[in-house]
């Protein structure tokens, strides 16, 4: 009996970075999943563009926050097809990119204070000696 096995190498030097790098392989996969959703709402199946849309939060929490699919969700959820599809079409129209909120980004401005006589970034002094 005559087992064999095949076996594929690639000495192709962009398997260590680039596209095939884990950032790059992460974002395929995201544009992926977007595209599925996408798919969904212009086929005009709201069963599988919940999925889609479950499965895109679900692989990066972080985009939660883009107001295009937060409105996607928000007309899912209602079962709201035509709402879905349209920012759905504005979101594909934009380029499909998402908006994500990263952790770096967390600090508001509201909450850095700059000295009034360099203009430089400052840190908050609480006296608590009282």
């Amino acid at each position: 009996m005559d087992t064999s096995f095949s076996l594929r190498i690639d000495g192709n030097a962009k398997q260590w970075g680039g596209n095939n790098s884990p950032q790059g392989d992460r974002q395929n996969r995201r544009r992926q999943k977007l595209q599925a959703l996408l798919q969904a709402l212009k086929a005009g199946e709201m069963d599988a563009a919940r999925l889609a849309f479950t499965a895109l939060i679900n692989f990066d929490p972080s985009i939660s926050s883009d107001p295009y699919l937060h409105k996607i969700g928000s007309a899912l959820q209602s079962s709201n097809l035509y709402a879905a599809r349209h920012f759905g079409l504005e979101l594909q129209n934009r380029g499909g990119q998402l908006q994500s909120s990263s952790p770096s980004n967390a600090v508001s401005s509201s909450s850095r204070r700059t000295d009034s006589v360099n203009g430089l970034p400052s840190e908050t002094r609480i006296d608590l000696s009282a």
